[in-house]
């Protein structure tokens, strides 16, 4: 999970305590940083994102409220998300916060100077919705309260699941930003093992681990997890930022998702570490388990024929009014085999709670509107599948 934390006065993420104390007119001195943890693909080596600035309103619905937005910080420049894992961070910038609640957090990248760079040196192409700035609303789940004294509020950029893989060398962009208050949340660590033919319990390295919401024991989760990392070569693994509540965390050897291990109930308290140590075991009924389906694939071994069903990621997801959000649509063969290259149609059952503001490929980038549940229908040769999205 790729992060940019904004703290403000008080620094946490073991950079030293600092406050300045409440200015004139009632602020509090705000400091921006950026941390993040592993990015999920060994074969990228840069994620560099330019950051024009970073804003916060206190209104909730902020779609007609254009001078509502405070500036908190304008770096203007580029940053390798890369270079800030396992709870380091950097200085992004800094300014007085007029002390509020604030409903509303969104970041301005420059899509022409944000790139992805392989481990080979060369570049990845990217889906950007737009060219030059992009505003993204970040999921506040809770109104931000920024007293006189200060506060640390930390900006959740999962880029695991904001960049994803189309399949063909490129990437999908799908904005998944969420904003929470630092010194309300609480943070799980743990390591991940498995054991050897030969018995011997060893850690495992690169193995994506993901915590969801609630105290489901299933495997295969249907929604999309709260937050992602992965481990070290120790088998090391830190998610932070968590909320307060019950979660399920679950580990996944990347190269065989089948090799798999949960743990659920979690508990997560303000301010405080859980430990959860995860080790994989073989899912003999997961996906796959009949081995790979050679049959509805032409003489280079990609799926042919015509689209017979089509998913929607994430089947159901919930934002606040002026949140963006994403989602793609996976085409299928009668196999069940991923079908490139079809064209995708969307359709949003109220448009007034929830407006699309980019659509290309199989994937579209949306906002909320206004309070409200509606279905997003995704449709390709004649099927569709449809996603649940929740406005509030």
């Amino acid at each position: 999970m790729k992060r940019l934390a904004i703290l403000a006065a008080l620094l946490g993420l073991g950079v030293a305590a600092c406050s300045d104390g409440p200015s004139a007119g009632g602020s509090g001195h705000t400091r921006v940083y950026l941390t993040d943890s592993p990015f999920p693909y060994g074969s990228i080596s840069r994620v560099d994102i330019h950051i024009a600035r970073i804003e916060a309103s206190a209104a909730r619905d902020t779609s007609n409220l254009a001078s509502s937005w405070v500036t908190i910080a304008t770096p203007d420049r580029v940053f390798n998300l890369l270079d800030f894992q396992g709870g380091a961070a950097t200085l992004v910038g800094e300014a007085d916060l007029p002390a509020d609640k604030y409903s509303a957090v969104r970041l301005v990248i420059n899509t022409d100077r944000s790139s992805i760079t392989r481990s080979d040196g060369s570049q990845a192409p990217v889906h950007w919705p737009v060219a030059g700035e992009l505003a993204l609303y970040a999921f506040v789940e809770e109104p931000l309260d920024v007293p006189n004294s200060g506060a640390q509020i930390v900006i959740d950029f999962d880029v695991g699941r904001t960049f994803m893989a189309d399949g063909n060398g490129a990437f999908y962009f799908l904005p998944w930003i969420r904003a929470v208050t630092e010194a309300a949340t609480g943070k799980i660590q743990g390591t991940v093992t498995a054991t050897s033919i030969e018995g011997d319990v060893l850690p495992m390295a690169n193995v994506a681990v993901s915590v969801y919401y609630g105290a489901s024991q299933n495997l295969y989760p249907s929604s999309q997890p709260l937050g992602s990392g992965r481990t070290d070569a120790q088998g090391h693994y830190a998610i932070a930022y968590v909320r307060p509540g019950i979660y399920q965390v679950i580990a996944e050897e990347p190269a065989n998702i089948r090799l798999r291990a949960t743990a659920s109930p979690v508990t997560v308290s303000v301010g405080a570490t859980t430990h959860v140590d995860l080790a994989l075991v073989y899912d003999a009924t997961g996906p796959g388990g009949g081995g790979p389906d050679t049959s509805g694939v032409d003489s280079t071994g990609t799926p042919t024929g015509p689209v017979a069903s089509v998913t929607v990621t994430p089947a159901s997801q919930t934002i606040s009014v002026g949140d963006s959000a994403g989602a793609m649509a996976t085409t299928l063969n009668a196999n069940g085999q991923q079908l490139a290259g079809r064209t995708v149609t969307w359709t949003v059952s109220d448009p007034s709670v929830l407006s699309v503001t980019q659509a290309a490929y199989n994937w579209i980038l949306l906002r909320g509107a206004k309070s409200g549940t509606v279905t997003l229908t995704a449709t390709s040769e004649g099927k569709s599948g449809t996603a649940t999205f929740t406005v509030r």
